[in-house]
């Protein structure tokens, strides 16, 4: 009885401890690799800001619309103005950046993991991809196909330095094809 007792003791001390370095190990465990910018944070909108320069008024309109998709349960979307990464090669690149500050920040509903994130660089060249966008795994219903005409509208303005223009289209295409395979495949 005694050593049953023990155990469950030690067993619950176990859990708490692991649930008090649960922040500190993801800290850890996903940062930026080596060469690129820190991990910005995710502050008053879902809209983070190191370098586009948005419209005020846009971020506002943006973080009501991405708020509402997060509220509404169909998936919790980002989007991150970022300066400063590189494509150091395919295993430290903005593709590989995004998605660790994506998993670095939890984003993405807790139950069931359903995060998208917009990374835009707007001081690499047009042709290095100034547009990225990751998908958590049980979005799997969110493919290529459907962004993919966001993604490139969404480009041609931030090719031509309007990064306001293309947050705009990344927040409208992606709430409004969210929205349309949501009530067909979401639930």
């Amino acid at each position: 009885m005694k050593k049953t007792k023990l155990i469950i003791i030690l067993l619950v001390l176990s859990i708490i401890l692991i649930a008090c370095n649960s922040t500190e190990v993801l800290e850890e465990k996903y940062k930026p690799e080596e060469g690129q910018p820190e991990f910005p944070k995710l502050e008053q909108y879902w809209v983070v800001d190191n370098g586009c320069g948005f419209d005020q008024e846009t971020v506002v309109w943006a973080d009501e619309i991405l708020e509402k998709l997060r509220t509404d349960k169909i998936a919790e979307v980002v989007i991150v103005c970022q300066t400063g990464i590189q494509n150091n090669g395919p295993f430290n690149d903005e593709k590989i950046w995004i998605l660790n500050w994506a998993r670095w920040a939890e984003i993405g509903d807790v139950e069931d993991d359903r995060g998208v994130v917009w990374l835009i660089r707007p001081d690499v060249k047009p042709e290095d991809n100034r547009i990225t966008i990751t998908v958590s795994d049980w979005l799997t219903w969110y493919t290529a196909i459907d962004y993919g005409p966001t993604l490139e509208d969404a480009a041609n303005f931030a090719n031509y330095d309007n990064f306001t223009g293309a947050l705009e289209t990344i927040v409208s295409g992606t709430d409004k094809t969210l929205r349309e395979i949501w009530r067909t495949k979401g639930e």
